[in-house]
């Protein structure tokens, strides 16, 4: 009986000792688990490492919020038809908001000008596509040590070279690459040309309007 009761002590002493480092690690690993799980659920376009994928049917189900005619010229660095869309919970949200929701997505698509004569007159239209931008929402700051990340958003150019993988590593990069010297000007409105864009801009709620 004595040695019975030695055993069960022992066990119980055993049993307390391990405990907290064993609920502490189950509490880690769980934290670890909920912001990989947080990461994953955040959009269907961003992985756990912040890495961005091009949506697929944007043009046939999202929201065409505006377009952009940038003519040819000495003083144009991406000259042609620009074209803007945005899922639809986020165009339904900003227009009862007056701002991006976490984890809106906005897809440029940039193709070439083609012009010549129609029965209305000279015209213009959309030719090839040449690249994609993609912007996500990001109000938690996910990924601070990626660098494609910053202000707020999630940045990524896609080319026809590349269509499925980004090639932006960092939102301060060179040419095309360079998110931050292009948007800095709308910087007040959340880094978006709202202006662009009739479709959303009514309702924008932005303190430099």
């Amino acid at each position: 009986m004595q040695t019975k009761t030695s055993l069960a002590a022992t066990i119980v002493i055993l049993a307390l000792s391990w405990a907290p480092g064993a609920v502490a690690e189950q509490q880690q690993s769980t934290s670890r688990d909920a912001t990989a799980s947080t990461k994953q659920s955040f959009s269907p376009f961003v992985d756990a490492k912040g890495n961005i994928t091009r949506p697929q049917s944007f043009r046939e189900d999202w929201v065409h919020i505006g377009s952009w005619f940038v003519v040819e010229d000495d003083q144009a660095s991406g000259p042609g038809v620009h074209d803007v869309y945005a899922d639809p919970s986020a165009v339904k949200a900003f227009q009862a908001e007056g701002k991006w929701p976490d984890g809106a997505v906005l897809v440029k698509e940039i193709r070439s000008i083609e012009e010549g004569p129609k029965t209305t007159g000279h015209a213009q239209w959309a030719g090839d596509i040449g690249v994609w931008f993609v912007m996500v929402r990001d109000r938690h700051n996910r990924f601070p040590d990626n660098t494609a990340w910053g202000e707020g958003w999630g940045w990524a150019l896609f080319t026809t070279d590349s269509p499925n993988t980004s090639t932006t590593d960092n939102w301060k990069g060179e040419g095309f690459n360079n998110c931050f010297g292009c948007h800095v000007p709308a910087k007040n409105t959340e880094w978006v040309f709202i202006e662009g864009y009739p479709t959303v801009r009514d309702a924008a709620k932005y303190d430099a309007q």
